[in-house]
């Protein structure tokens, strides 16, 4: 039976086929013992083209199946935290540090990157997102990353430490400073520190904001 088999194999492969296209006709088969068979035989450029393409179609097919799959499991991972974020809405809402920490971030709050990004250069603006974020969104330390924008001739002004105080955050949190060219030679403003961007990791508190955000215009 296995030496019908191996001539079966053998003759499906001078025709081109791929192992996994002969594994499909010859029944329990196993790559080691196909390749051992089929070794010797030598395949044409059109033939070996043949099953280059048949397997980048198939590489295509899997990736775009995968893709789906992550699709549809992201749509059910966001309705999931919409339904919590509806949950929680009621009682939030009777909150004005909420009302407030949600009208920052409608104005000045980034959407297009699907997480949790704000950026001022006032002081008590941030101090009073970091709050927002503490005692609203129970976010913790380790979740927030922040980072400083600012022009180089601040460089040596030690400003990370000055927007640490504010935020209450180890310099541990900071990314790298963002330095921005400029054309002025003179500072303008002596107390200016920079733009700070508070970002949160993750997605979720993203999509949390954006379903309390279609709550609030109906309320």
């Amino acid at each position: 039976m296995r030496l019908q088999d191996k001539i079966k194999a053998i003759e499906l492969r001078k025709q081109g086929y791929s192992y996994n296209e002969i594994k499909k006709i010859v029944p329990n088969l196993s790559k080691s013992t196909l390749s051992s068979w089929v070794k010797n035989v030598e395949l044409s450029y059109s033939q070996k083209q043949r099953i280059l393409s048949r397997v980048k179609n198939g590489l295509a097919k899997a990736r775009i199946k995968g893709a789906w799959a992550n699709k549809i499991k992201s749509k059910i991972r966001i309705k999931n935290i919409s339904q919590e974020a509806q949950k929680e809405f009621a009682k939030l809402a009777k909150k004005s540090l909420f009302l407030i920490g949600m009208s920052l971030y409608w104005a000045e709050g980034s959407k297009k990157n699907r997480r949790f990004e704000f950026i001022n250069s006032d002081p008590e603006m941030i101090s009073l997102m970091m709050r927002w974020l503490r005692e609203i969104c129970q976010i913790r330390n380790d979740q927030i990353i922040i980072r400083i924008y600012i022009h180089e001739f601040y460089k040596n002004e030690n400003c990370e430490k000055f927007w640490a105080e504010i935020t209450g955050l180890s310099l541990d949190n900071f990314a790298s400073t963002v330095y921005k060219p400029t054309p002025h030679l003179i500072k303008r403003n002596k107390d200016y520190k920079g733009c700070c961007r508070i970002e949160v990791r993750g997605s979720e508190l993203f999509w949390k904001v954006m379903a309390w955000q279609k709550l609030i215009i109906n309320l």
